[in-house]
């Protein structure tokens, strides 16, 4: 039946590549029964406005492709669905801090108060879109774990809980949904025949809940990466894989240890706004306040 203008998505396949479906949270189930059926499917792209691809939903899939840029090359991005990346600041020296390796982590958090304050807006908003959206992620994990948040605070002093944690927030909300590579020459991927010249979009954040890899893929477990874990894909993986890692890394960890070393506790103060892409993963809004205890 031909698909009428403006009709809602009805099939998990559209669902999950329809933009608007991302304000509500990324959708787990529809990525598991797809990934279930088969790991490699054809997205046509008529809901998010783009070219059709080949979208590999599998860890051991993925982690592949990004081993081979040989085979799988980057292709430019024909839209991300969402606001642009805000323009550079003018002042010098607020752009030396969104690089700084010491990131002033504490500083920032000075700016939420009792009363509250937009995350995205009022704390971060010098930072770069992308290294915002996975503070901002970290962040929200606590929010939404109010039970991992307390054992983190009671155990803040343990290096390797809080590097694992860091690890754990990048898995768990994943700030890079997707990403695209074009087939070089005629290969396979699940099964699948690829052909020279097509698109696969690589979902790393179905590869990051994958429960073949991940037991409970769907929780938030800050202790999972002090175990013999497979590393997440958050930033690719290989010698393709994303150098402002560290970067990121560097200030959630700094974000994290901020906000464990404070008295009192983050908490919401309101319902977050996420952000409409089928690409990035982030928030137009995340509201909090501080409770002292």
């Amino acid at each position: 039946m031909p698909q009428r203008r403006g009709a809602l998505p009805i099939s998990d396949a559209e669902v999950v590549n329809c933009p608007d479906t991302y304000a509500r949270g990324v959708p787990y189930d529809c990525l598991d029964r797809l990934r279930t059926r088969t790991p490699v499917v054809w997205l046509d792209g008529r809901f998010a406005d783009e070219p059709g691809s080949w979208a590999v939903l599998r860890y051991t899939d993925v982690r592949r492709a990004l081993s081979r840029p040989e085979l799988f090359t980057p292709v430019p991005w024909e839209s991300l669905h969402g606001p642009r990346p805000d323009p550079p600041d003018a002042d010098a020296e607020s752009t030396a801090m969104l690089i700084d390796m010491d990131p002033p982590a504490r500083a920032l958090l000075g700016r939420v108060r009792r009363t509250g304050a937009d995350l995205v807006t009022d704390v971060l908003h010098e930072m770069p879109e992308t290294l915002r959206n996975t503070v901002a992620g970290g962040v929200h994990a606590l929010l939404r774990n109010p039970d991992q948040y307390a054992k983190l605070r009671a155990g803040h002093g343990d290096e390797a809980l809080i590097d694992s944690a860091v690890e754990e927030m990048l898995r768990w909300w994943t700030p890079v949904t997707q990403i695209r590579r074009l087939v070089r020459r005629d290969t396979t991927m699940g099964g699948v025949p690829l052909l020279a010249g097509e698109q696969i979009a690589l979902w790393l954040t179905a590869a990051n809940h994958d429960a073949d890899v991940y037991t409970q893929p769907g929780r938030f477990l800050p202790e999972r990466f002090t175990a013999d874990t497979p590393r997440h894909l958050a930033f690719g993986h290989g010698v393709r894989g994303c150098l402002g890692g560290v970067l990121a890394r560097v200030h959630l960890r700094a974000m994290l240890a901020a906000i464990l070393e404070r008295p009192g506790r983050l908490e919401p103060a309101g319902e977050p706004v996420l952000t409409r892409s089928t690409a990035r993963r982030g928030f137009d809004r995340l509201p909090v306040r501080w409770r002292d205890d």
